[in-house]
């Protein structure tokens, strides 16, 4: 989710497509304003979950072939497709259009490789709420932590199923929760105390150790074959 492992990923820094909107044309931002150079998690989650709403992307993942399509998708979002080593990709932005001089694509390893992290930790939930026998609608927040959590759009988090199926009003962004921490650890004996005894409270679950595990983590590689309810309004996009 920091673009590791990513045929173009990079971190959220200038040049990285961090927002994806498609509508009648692909939208973009990049962050800083520049040409883009890559494309960060955020903009990847954004990518695929466009994809799977327009039906380029089936739920198992695979690019589809343009005559594959189903129908209202825009001819020029359409073109994007490229087909290459057997399999299809999705271009971002053609080599004119990037600060590299080459054209970015989001290849099909890609997603695949979007789908093994998205699955480890769908798994990992779906796991965590049968240990304690709960169902997604009996959570009351989800709280995101995290660089990551505060750039990412929660309709499409929800599209792609690497949040549980809830209300976007109930997934919060905490922002650096670990340095929030620390410093309040630092300041208050109070605070300090609190948060030794949450330590003593907190159960480490080893998900390799989960007769569970495997089962839940090869259903969680399929996306969700509905679109999200709801969602953040689209933000501003150039490019």
């Amino acid at each position: 989710f920091e673009g590791a492992r990513i045929s173009c990923g990079m971190r959220a820094a200038t040049g990285a497509i961090d927002k994806v909107v498609i509508d009648d044309a692909l939208r973009i931002n990049v962050i800083g304003n520049a040409r883009p150079s890559g494309l960060c998690g955020s903009g990847l989650v954004d990518t695929v979950a466009e994809l799977l709403r327009l039906g380029i992307i089936d739920e198992t993942g695979r690019i589809l072939e343009p005559s594959e399509f189903p129908e209202g998708v825009p001819a020029s979002v359409a073109k994007r497709v490229v087909r290459r080593d057997e399999h299809c990709h999705f271009v971002l932005a053609n080599a004119a259009e990037s600060a590299t001089g080459e054209p970015l694509l989001l290849y099909q390893r890609d997603v695949r490789e979007l789908q093994l992290a998205n699955a480890a930790i769908r798994a990992g939930v779906n796991i965590l709420l049968k240990m304690r026998g709960l169902e997604a609608g009996d959570l009351k927040t989800v709280f995101i932590a995290g660089g990551f959590g505060n750039f990412i759009r929660r309709n499409n988090a929800l599209r792609i199923g690497l949040l549980p199926p809830i209300a976007c009003q109930l997934i919060r962004f905490v922002g650096n929760t670990s340095a929030f921490g620390a410093k309040r650890a630092l300041l208050s004996v109070t605070e300090k105390r609190y948060a030794e005894s949450v330590v003593r409270r907190v159960e480490h679950v080893d998900l390799s150790l989960s007769p569970d595990f495997q089962m839940e983590f090869g259903m969680a590689m399929i996306f969700p074959n509905h679109n999200a309810e709801g969602g953040d309004p689209v933000s501003a996009a150039v490019g």
